[in-house]
């Protein structure tokens, strides 16, 4: 990981990062930043996506949910074709 980039981050995405490389599962990421585990895939999806796109000046972004679309600026992941 590019130390530099990544402590450009906001914290959450800056630590989750650094405990999932460490090993963490998590659950213990999500205990670590106080927030529910089923959000962590979402938080380092996000973090690795600023990581390399090396915009970590865009700040936190919000958690996608299961009724809402990304938000502005964020692709979602592509769909199988329709038959």
């Amino acid at each position: 990981m590019d130390d530099q980039h990544l402590d450009a981050l906001p914290r959450a995405y800056r630590l989750g990062l650094r405990l999932r490389a460490l090993g963490a599962d998590d659950a213990l990421i999500a205990d670590c930043l106080g927030m529910d585990p089923d959000g962590v895939p979402t938080l380092l999806e996000i973090g690795a996506r600023k990581l390399r796109r090396g915009r970590p000046d865009l700040g936190a972004a919000p958690a996608v949910s299961a009724t809402e679309g990304p938000p502005h600026g964020e692709t979602s992941r592509p769909s199988a074709p329709r038959a």
